[in-house]
């Protein structure tokens, strides 16, 4: 049986809190409890700089989480390029006996190709058979878990991100006056579910207007949609200098990947003649300690939910402020 809790949206390294496919799996549960595990789902990169943010961000959320709920697991998965994968922890999961899983899409967007088309069908709130067959052809593990599954919103719901963004515009904007600047967005974009990222990018920018003293956004892509092409920054950035002085160029990305922050947004910010306009910091949206209370926070809830419905919880959900 599977069950939403929400509207669905979005090389492992061993250490003590986090474990990873090269340990021997978690702890069988007591039987005679509903027990709980998180899984956090990342896209997942080539990039070592990119996987490390994406573990500590896991470690560090893994203490409150068990603290303060009845949650007795968390794990790491990724969608492709990293691991351990998803299918391996599901399974591993199983093994132990968790009767509920809440996934926590670590993704930018609710909606994407990687959440609706991949995520969505290997963590098993979807199954047609058309989708599950062709994900077996790319290459991917394909596992039916046995425990109860949840998804949590994805990071664009809530304040989180926003004011992650508005906090890297502010401090590469420093002591100086906003009113001759414009803020450039680059995300990694979506072939299939455009729309959705340009209404999270407009969101920001509307954001950034009403927080600062920068009235002109932009926003551009530089992942997959655009085959890591610095061209549409270029662009972007030539777009925003006809009415600007100073552009300040902020990655909408979740950890630092070489192959978009170095490769492709610096290279295009190196590309304009008068780059002496332009504020730059290869920098993502992690590591930031709001965006860990935002992954705790929701998985409290998702708790709190499973416990409404009827589940066997044993011991109180506590609010963050009563962790401090």
């Amino acid at each position: 049986m599977i069950r939403n809790i929400y509207s669905l949206v979005l090389a492992g390294i061993c250490t003590v809190t986090l474990l990873t496919a090269c340990d021997s799996g978690p702890a069988p549960v007591d039987p005679s409890k509903t027990s709980i595990a998180v899984l956090l789902v990342a896209h997942g990169s080539q990039s070592a700089q990119w996987t490390k943010q994406l573990e500590t961000l896991a470690a560090e959320v893994r203490e409150p989480i068990l603290s303060s709920t009845n949650i007795t697991e968390v794990r790491l998965a990724y969608i492709d390029e990293s691991t351990p994968n998803i299918a391996s922890q599901m399974r591993l999961l199983d093994e132990a006996g968790y009767d509920e899983v809440i996934v926590v899409p670590l993704l930018i967007a609710a909606e994407s190709v990687r959440s609706n088309d991949y995520m969505q069908y290997l963590v098993g709130v979807r199954s047609a058979a058309g989708q599950m067959k062709q994900l077996e052809k790319e290459g991917f593990e394909v596992y039916y878990p046995l425990a109860r599954i949840s998804v949590t919103p994805s990071l664009n719901e809530g304040g989180a991100l926003k004011k992650n963004v508005l906090r890297r515009v502010l401090a590469l904007q420093g002591e100086d006056s906003g009113d001759d600047m414009g803020v450039l967005l680059v995300g990694y974009g979506d072939q299939a579910y455009g729309q959705q990222m340009q209404e999270i990018m407009e969101g920001l920018g509307r954001y950034l207007k009403i927080k600062s003293e920068i009235d002109t956004v932009g926003y551009a892509f530089a992942g997959d949609l655009v085959d890591y092409s610095g061209e549409p920054v270029v662009k972007a950035i030539q777009e925003i200098l006809d009415l600007e002085e100073e552009v300040l160029v902020i990655p909408v990305l979740l950890g630092i990947d070489e192959m978009l922050q170095v490769n492709t947004i610096a290279a295009a910010v190196n590309a304009i003649p008068t780059s002496s306009r332009l504020r730059y910091k290869p920098d993502a949206v992690l590591p930031d300690p709001k965006v860990n209370d935002y992954v705790v926070r929701i998985v409290q809830e998702g708790v709190e939910r499973i416990h409404q419905a009827g589940a066997d919880i044993v011991g109180e959900v506590l609010t963050p402020s009563e962790l401090e």
